[in-house]
């Protein structure tokens, strides 16, 4: 576990290499994309579903052939036919699970909620992510966006690529679980910076911190990695001259 330096400290270093190596903007996320808007809740619920296990172009791809055909809203979207919204989400993948969820959760909301997800969210915090990760595919990572997006909660949400990082520099056991992992990340970011910190991370994960052949060289945060150290104690890698 890394504790040279005490956590705030971490973060704001972590934080500052990233910021200065990727720029956010240029990616494209879709939650980020959907936030700007009117931060409707149910539309960003179903962005995050559609990009579950895709990319974000692919995701946007999904999101933009479904609205062309209908309002985003638990009443509209209840009334379709699942095969037709698999059709127009094709792009996203797992077109035809993702399409059941997004109408499953649409009659969900209805009865539950009178229609609206806001009343949801109107609910202690808690009690709100809790009742979440009960709607179809939605689990902890797809909550804690939607929350994160709404301004309810400040938390990192954990996705593979977080958790990843996460482990390689030492922040966290090997075998954290996701709970483990967003608290540990929530001591070391501070509340304002965690979205970044979760956009920044992700980023790092899909373009140097890889799952298989990770750029360790051209890491900007190795110094930092017990991962890279590591590599570097069983001479697998050499550093820079």
């Amino acid at each position: 576990m890394i504790k040279s330096i005490d956590d705030e400290s971490l973060g704001s270093w972590l934080i500052e290499r990233l910021r200065n190596r990727y720029d956010i903007a240029k990616f494209g996320f879709i939650s980020s994309f959907i936030r700007r808007g009117d931060r409707n809740p149910f539309k960003i619920l179903v962005a995050t579903i559609l990009s579950q296990n895709s990319t974000d172009k692919a995701a946007m791809a999904a999101y933009r052939n479904l609205e062309k055909i209908v309002d985003i809203t638990p009443s509209s979207i209840a009334k379709l036919n699942s095969k037709v919204i698999a059709s127009a989400i094709k792009p996203a993948g797992l077109h035809r699970s993702k399409a059941e969820a997004i109408k499953k959760l649409s009659r969900i909301i209805i009865t539950k909620y009178g229609g609206d997800l806001s009343n949801l969210l109107k609910k202690d915090v808690i009690d709100a992510r809790r009742e979440l990760m009960e709607l179809p595919k939605v689990g902890p990572k797809t909550s804690d966006v939607l929350l994160v997006s709404m301004g309810i909660l400040k938390t990192v949400p954990v996705d593979t690529h977080i958790s990843r990082i996460a482990k390689r520099l030492g922040l966290v056991p090997l075998k954290a679980d996701y709970e483990t992992i967003r608290k540990r990340l929530d001591e070391i970011f501070r509340e304002d910076d965690r979205y970044e910190a979760h956009l920044l991370l992700i980023l790092h994960g899909r373009e140097t911190c890889k799952a298989i052949n990770p750029l360790c060289n051209e890491c900007v945060i190795n110094e930092r990695c017990a991962y890279y150290k590591s590599l570097i104690r069983q001479n697998y890698i050499c550093t820079r001259t």
